[in-house]
């Protein structure tokens, strides 16, 4: 499957680079602070997650979101709750959303 990954976070530049260096991330980590992108897409923002407080404008949600061109094949977004550690639990695997996009992108 012949697939870019662009991660993007809303921790600044450097919080980024130092992470992508200790995760050994072979893609590149795009930082999104003021939240344009995951505003652009519907990612929604929790303020009652106990580390908020450590974000100016909340702590964004995990998500996920796979196109071919302008289709969009799959999408994840967690809807923050208590029960399920405001976003952070039961999101897909990375081996999770391979199995549910390898389908949609196989050759017609």
């Amino acid at each position: 499957m012949n697939v870019e990954p662009i991660l993007i976070s809303a921790d600044p530049p450097e919080r980024n680079r130092i992470f992508r260096e200790k995760m050994h991330l072979p893609w590149p980590l795009l930082s999104d602070e003021d939240h344009a992108v995951a505003d652009r897409y519907g990612v929604p923002v929790s303020r009652k997650h106990p580390k908020a407080r450590s974000y100016r404008d909340g702590f964004l949600q995990p998500a996920v979101f796979v196109y071919r061109g302008d289709e969009e094949v799959f999408t994840f977004v967690a809807v923050p709750r208590f029960t399920n550690l405001w976003g952070a639990a039961r999101r897909p695997s990375p081996r999770q959303v391979l199995e549910a996009v390898r389908p949609r992108l196989a050759p017609a």
